[in-house]
């Protein structure tokens, strides 16, 4: 009967789910609900127009004096010849201006009288237009994303030149680096000794979201808790891994969507213990556990990233390693959480290195109790089986803001993942033999809050009782 409470438990809360979808937009949670739906006076879905001009607002005023911040539109990518790959728009740029276009460039100028933001944009074009979707142009540049001034990419060389001369400053983007249009090139190369990275001016802003951008990153979290839900109800043995990942990525379109975050890890038995795994080629076997690492991304570009290891036919198939070392795993994530939640809620200075020195304190003494470690053991030799870090910023992008350093302090608004994960090679005669090939992480979204945390992924079972209870129901 507490196996089958458990089960009603996790379909409530799915349920729920999309109940909270339903309602954030306004509708009956019975009624079809278009996530992609732009509003009136939005840019992009949840995120107001006036949220993207008070981000400009934000940027200009970091800018120091005399100078200028370039960022540019990612470019369309091909698989081969003309066939293109779904266009997935540059974050920094999306954040600043919302557009949805190839190739655009954004200015942003701040001189001692006068701030402005430009954008460059491809010229209106009939046969391309008809082929490849309407173009924003000069006008909507204007009138639809509140450029102060706006010019056709053709002319980038040019107006930059006339832009860009008296100023002491100009800031690129790392990732724009190797990257740069022959237009780009020309015009930077007169200003080459006052070009400098530029990332953390946008950054600083980045890692702290507001309350639409949390609301889009709890949508992304439902969407891929029930994909995990999904893939727990689904799993047999004899599938493979890729048909697991597909039922993930399904059901993540299904409700709302673009993308996966990143490509799915799914990895059956020793595969688990190859972090970045993604060959997907092998069949799920009886005793196996498997580790699936996925999220998905919405629109308006706000990410989940959620790991989860569960059995492939029944918790009493597996061994009692397997079962020892997850249970182990799945209480250093407890004790994170409750660490993480008593340090913010405390009002103590605590940052992301400071909860990985506590998770590998408790690793070091767990996998010592195992006979993994020896009793003199340090994070150095603990970095063998656990060489991840326990979590990472998350936002527009799964690894969000890398030049915030995690030695920062944790304030609210920032999104973090809490993960932690051990990794034994199938072929590490060092290990005890019971412990070989198996690979296990545990992970949830945390959003830091004025009074402490909250979990966005906790809509998908992480005892292996509930698991086993949800899959039986």
């Amino acid at each position: 009967m507490r196996g089958m409470a458990r089960a009603l438990r996790t379909q409530a809360a799915v349920r729920g789910m999309h109940t909270r979808a339903a309602n954030a937009l306004g509708l009956a949670p019975e009624k079809a609900v278009n996530p992609f739906v732009i509003a009136e006076d939005c840019l992009q879905p949840g995120i107001p127009t006036a949220e993207f001009r008070h981000r400009r607002e934000q940027l200009l005023n970091t800018l120091p004096e005399n100078a200028a911040l370039i960022v540019r539109a990612a470019t369309t990518k091909y698989v081969t010849n003309d066939i293109p790959y779904e266009f997935r728009q540059n974050s920094n740029f999306m954040y600043l201006t919302g557009l949805e276009e190839p190739d655009a460039v954004a200015v942003f100028l701040k001189t001692s009288s006068s701030r402005s933001f430009s954008l460059f944009v491809r010229a209106r074009d009939a046969h391309s237009e008809q082929w490849d979707g309407a173009r924003i142009g000069l006008d909507g540049a204007k009138l639809r994303y509140e450029a102060d001034d706006a010019y056709q990419l053709q002319d980038l060389d040019m107006q930059l030149n006339k832009m860009l001369g008296g100023l002491q400053q100009v800031y690129v983007m790392s990732s724009d680096q190797g990257n740069f249009s022959p237009e780009f090139v020309r015009a930077m190369q007169r200003f080459q000794d006052k070009v400098f990275i530029g990332d953390f001016f946008v950054e600083q802003l980045r890692v702290y979201k507001s309350e639409n951008e949390l609301n889009r990153m709890r949508f992304a979290g439902d969407i891929a808790a029930g994909g995990f839900v999904e893939m727990m109800k689904s799993t047999r043995p004899e599938m493979t891994e890729l048909a697991l990942a597909a039922e993930f990525e399904a059901h993540c379109k299904r409700n709302g969507a673009l993308w996966t975050s990143f490509p799915c890890v799914v990895g059956r038995g020793p595969n688990a213990a190859v972090i970045h795994y993604l060959s997907k080629r092998d069949q799920l076997k009886d005793d196996d556990l498997v580790l699936v690492d996925a999220g998905c991304e919405v629109p308006g570009y706000y990410d989940s990233d959620i790991t989860r290891t569960w059995p492939v036919s029944s918790a009493s198939n597996l061994s009692a390693a397997q079962k020892d070392l997850y249970d182990f795993t799945l209480e250093i994530q407890k004790k994170c959480l409750d660490e993480l939640r008593g340090q913010v809620s405390s009002g103590e200075s605590y940052s992301l290195d400071q909860l990985h020195a506590f998770a590998s304190r408790l690793m070091i003494q767990g996998l010592q109790s195992f006979g993994i470690l020896g009793a003199n053991a340090s994070t150095r030799e603990l970095h063998r089986y656990n060489p991840t870090h326990i979590g990472h910023y998350l936002g527009m992008d799964v690894h969000d803001t890398p030049h915030i350093s995690r030695s920062v302090p944790l304030r609210p608004g920032m999104v973090v993942t809490v993960e932690p994960g051990i990794y034994l090679p199938k072929n590490d005669l060092n290990l005890p033999e019971e412990f070989r090939g198996i690979g296990i992480r545990i992970e949830d979204d945390v959003v830091i809050t004025d009074k402490g945390i909250e979990i966005t992924t906790s809509g998908v079972p992480k005892e292996l009782a509930d698991i086993e209870a949800l899959r039986n129901a």
